[in-house]
């Protein structure tokens, strides 16, 4: 589990299609998003028939994501093992390698597993792995997994040893004007369908570009903002990147709307007692749960 938790396995949603918007019946801010926090809180605490039962609804209301971090599936194999719901964790095993192309490997070295080894659909499942990975790789659009890689490069090359302001500006706006096309195009936040660009393992190319939406200007900001919101709750982007475009432009006054930042006290929020309202609303959890969860996280492994 710890591997999953430090490798950047990314998120996804099944399916692409122009004609028409990806997820247009779901909404995953109000029925999907709320659910999965509170059962990764409960998993960790180690409430195991809450957090599947949170798991549970949420599937029901939604497809299941893979939130970097969280992964549901995964999270739902665990509390069905513990639950004794051997059969349903090897459902949700499956599930994982074929729609998220996760490596068999990291399920294999998790002791929660251990005892699903010696049943006949565990070995199966083993022998067919490489071939699920296999399959799911040949949707990844390497093309596009090579530009996103090299974008978030060439936005590290200019922030790092020294900071060059005139070549950020050059590369920040060479990169927005990028998203934009890739964004109409796939309609998700690129990095965001492994189906698209593959998962962490593919290749040695990194598309995680999530860094790239701290980095964009206010004024682009209004471009992206209804964008961004739309996306989320459709399942179609990472759930933090709205509230991460808003506070990363608030860094200058010190004052933030969503409390993204880790080390900001509740005195440098803006309007605190509605914090959490505003950041449900954008998919958020709320500000004291999501600062549990990362204790839990930090204490059992070591962070």
């Amino acid at each position: 589990m710890k591997i999953k938790i430090l490798c950047f396995l990314l998120i996804s949603i099944v399916g692409f299609s122009q004609k028409k918007k990806n997820n247009e019946e779901y909404d995953y801010i109000n029925n999907y998003y709320q659910f999965v926090y509170q059962a990764h809180y409960e998993n960790l605490s180690g409430n195991y028939q809450k957090a599947y039962d949170l798991l549970k609804t949420a599937e029901k209301n939604c497809p299941l994501l893979n939130q970097m971090g969280i992964y549901e599936p995964t999270i739902l194999a665990e509390c069905a093992v513990r639950l004794g719901k051997n059969n349903e964790a090897l459902d949700y095993i499956e599930f994982t390698l074929k729609e998220f192309g996760t490596k068999f490997s990291y399920i294999e070295n998790d002791s929660v597993f251990h005892e699903l080894k010696s049943s006949k659909r565990w070995k199966k499942i083993k022998n067919n792995a490489e071939k699920y990975f296999n399959d799911y790789s040949k949707s990844v659009d390497f093309d596009l997994r090579k530009e996103l890689n090299f974008m978030k490069k060439e936005d590290q090359r200019v922030r790092t040893n020294g900071f060059d302001a005139e070549g950020a500006k050059i590369v920040d706006s060479i990169n927005n004007e990028k998203l934009k096309r890739i964004v109409k195009d796939c309609d998700c936040y690129p990095n965001y369908s492994v189906n698209l660009v593959g998962s962490y393992d593919t290749d040695e190319f990194d598309p995680e570009i999530s860094v790239l939406v701290m980095h964009i200007n206010a004024e682009d900001a209004e471009y992206w903002k209804p964008i961004f919101l739309d996306l989320i709750r459709r399942g179609r982007a990472p759930a933090d990147i709205y509230g991460r475009l808003i506070d990363s432009n608030l860094r200058s006054n010190g004052i933030f709307k969503y409390g993204i930042y880790n080390n900001v006290k509740k005195e440098r929020i803006e309007d605190f007692e509605n914090l959490d309202k505003r950041r449900v609303a954008v998919g958020l959890a709320p500000w004291q749960l999501d600062k549990d969860i990362y204790e839990l996280i930090r204490k059992k492994y070591g962070f």
